[in-house]
C-alpha cells in the first residue's frame, strides 16, 4: 500500500518497461488521475495518501502494461472531444485525429437552422455519433453497426453521456433495406490493409478488434466503395459525406467518389501533416 503520489508514481514509472519513459509518466499520471484522483501537482508536492483510500493491485496493472496491454481498457474508459466514454476490446479506442473529423463536421454545419440528420456508419463506441448530437443540439444522430457487442458499448456510452443517438443494426456491405436520406453520412470504417501489420504497435494489433482494422490488401477500398453507392442513393443533393481515412490512399478514395458522380471532393490533412478526410459533396 502506498502512502504518497511521489511514492507511487515513481514505482509505477520504473517498473513499466514496455513503453518510452514520456508515455511511461504520462500513463502513471492517468492511473493516479483515475484510482486516486490524484493530480501532476499532487505528485510534485508528494501529497499523502489517505490510508483508508482504496487502492487496486498495482503490481497486476503493471503487469498488463507490460504485456502491451492498452491503458484505456485497464481504466475502462477514454476521453473522446472532452467527454469519457467507454471502451473495451470489442471497440476501437478512439484517437485524437477522429476528434478533426468531428470538429469538421461541426464547424461545416454550425449555420444550420433546420435539423440535421446525420448517420455514422461503422459507429463502434459512438464517439462520433455521441460527441456531434451533444455539439449539435439541432441534430438528429443515428449509428450503425454490425457487431452486437459494438451497439452495446455505444448505447451504454449514450446513456452515460445523456445522448439521444438512435443506434441500429446495419452492414453497409449488404443491407439494402434503408429507405430514407441524410444530410450527412460520416464514417471511420475499416482502412489498415493486413500487410501494414507489420509496422503497427502491439498494443493495437493484440487488443483491438480486427473487424474494425482491417480490409483485404486485394480490396483496400471495399468500405469506401459501398458508402459511396450508399450516398448516392440517401445522401441529399446538397448533403456531405465526411470519411475518416488510410493517410496512404487519400487520392484514391477522392477518385473513386468522383467517379461515383461527386462533385466536389477533397483531401484534408490531420494534425500530423497526413492526408487523414476526404469531405465529398454531390453538388458543387
Amino acid at each position: 500500500m502506498f502512502t504518497s503520489a511521489k511514492s507511487l508514481f515513481d514505482y509505477i514509472v520504473q517498473n513499466v518497461t514496455a513503453y518510452s519513459s514520456k508515455e511511461t509518466k504520462a500513463m502513471a499520471f492517468m492511473l493516479l488521475e483515475h484510482y486516486l484522483r490524484l493530480r501532476s501537482v499532487d505528485v510534485m508536492v508528494d501529497k499523502p495518501i489517505s490510508a483508508d483510500e482504496s487502492q487496486p493491485n498495482w503490481d497486476k496493472i503493471i503487469e498488463r502494461l507490460n504485456q502491451s496491454e492498452p491503458i484505456q481498457h485497464i481504466i475502462g474508459a477514454t476521453f473522446f472531444c472532452g467527454l469519457e466514454f467507454k471502451v473495451s476490446p470489442s471497440v476501437l479506442i478512439p484517437r485524437p485525429e477522429t476528434e478533426e473529423l468531428v470538429r469538421l463536421i461541426v464547424k461545416d454545419c454550425f449555420w444550420e437552422e433546420n435539423p440535421v440528420k446525420i448517420v455514422d456508419i461503422g459507429t463502434g463506441s459512438g464517439c462520433i455519433a455521441i460527441a456531434l448530437d451533444r455539439f449539435m443540439s439541432f441534430a438528429k444522430v443515428w449509428g450503425w453497426d454490425v457487431s452486437d457487442v459494438a451497439l452495446t458499448v455505444a448505447r451504454e456510452n449514450a446513456h452515460r453521456l445523456l445522448s439521444e443517438v438512435t443506434f441500429e443494426k446495419y452492414d453497409i456491405l449488404k443491407d439494402t433495406s434503408f429507405d430514407g436520406q441524410f444530410d450527412v453520412v460520416v464514417s471511420n470504417p475499416p482502412y489498415i490493409t493486413y500487410a501494414e501489420q507489420t509496422s503497427m504497435q502491439p498494443n493495437v494489433l493484440r487488443f483491438e478488434p480486427h473487424l474494425a482494422l482491417f480490409v483485404e490488401d486485394e480490396d483496400p477500398l471495399l468500405f469506401y466503395r459501398a458508402i459511396a453507392d450508399f450516398c448516392t442513393k440517401h445522401l441529399k443533393t446538397d448533403g456531405t459525406c465526411y470519411l475518416e481515412i488510410n493517410e496512404l490512399f487519400g487520392e484514391v478514395v477522392k477518385q473513386l467518389f468522383l467517379e461515383k458522380g461527386f462533385k466536389k471532393v477533397e483531401v484534408i490533412q490531420d494534425m500530423y501533416g497526413k492526408d487523414r478526410i476526404v469531405k465529398a459533396q454531390l453538388s458543387a
